[in-house]
């Protein structure tokens, strides 16, 4: 069983109380959430929900390998990433995100924030809630392609060094600025090189538009690559075959 854990700040008369009500008000609408998308055969079962003092843990399905561990195994053995492997992990995540569309509250990692979360600009109010519409879902999926196809996070320090993922959360900063700062065209040349196809690297590169450019699923459905992609006709079996190369 795969848990996460959430930090729910103690009840107090002090400026903590709306940090707690707005976390319990998150915990909510993802406890929601998980209960809905668990019906989707490409989405993780959810088991339950318990707490432990000041923490909540959201109880799933654990998976037998996960995308960050298969492609570290992956870049290990310096072997490319296939197209035809990433293209069936982004339809099947794609249509996980389509299955079930709520607006994103301020939750989930940091990496994975589009620009707009920072930006108070596109900030929707409903009560102490920030809500965001779909696309910045998009824009997080985006990035996950990327770093599966680049082998890390997408994004340089100033250093022209790799942000970690093991120490991302002393980079808290830097990330923030990374994202703030993405040239969608030097990411993605740099995490697909010439390794992949047009219409590939077109579809990826949508996600990490402008807020105001960025599709939502519809649209991306809609695009060469996904229309591609389906008449190839990728199967589950081509994806457990792929991953046995690698089972020790």
């Amino acid at each position: 069983m795969a848990v996460k854990t959430i930090r729910i700040p103690s009840a107090s008369k002090n400026r903590y109380d709306d940090e707690r009500e707005n976390t319990i008000r998150s915990l909510t609408q993802e406890i929601t959430t998980f209960r809905m998308l668990s019906h989707h055969p490409s989405i993780v079962n959810f088991y339950g929900l318990c707490f432990d003092n000041d923490e909540a843990m959201i109880c799933m399905e654990l998976m037998d390998m996960s995308l960050y561990d298969l492609y570290l195994t992956v870049h290990d053995t310096k072997k490319k990433f296939p197209e035809k492997i990433l293209g069936y992990i982004a339809i099947q995540i794609l249509k996980a995100l389509g299955f079930y569309s709520l607006a994103s509250t301020f939750v989930g990692t940091i990496a994975y924030w589009p620009p707009e979360r920072f930006s108070s600009n596109t900030e929707i109010n409903d009560g102490n809630l920030k809500k965001f519409d779909v696309r910045s879902d998009i824009w997080s999926f985006g990035i996950t392609l990327a770093e599966t196809a680049y082998g890390g996070l997408p994004f340089l320090a100033k250093n022209d060094q790799s942000i970690m993922r093991d120490n991302r959360h002393e980079n808290i900063v830097t990330l923030q600025h990374c994202i703030m700062n993405a040239n969608s065209e030097e990411l993605i040349k740099r995490c697909f090189g010439e390794k992949y196809s047009r219409d590939f690297v077109d579809f990826v590169n949508s996600c990490l538009e402008t807020l105001e450019k960025r599709p939502k699923y519809d649209k991306l459905m809609g695009t060469e690559f996904y229309s591609r992609f389906i008449q190839e006709n990728v199967k589950q079996e081509d994806m457990a075959n792929f991953i046995k190369q690698f089972d020790e």
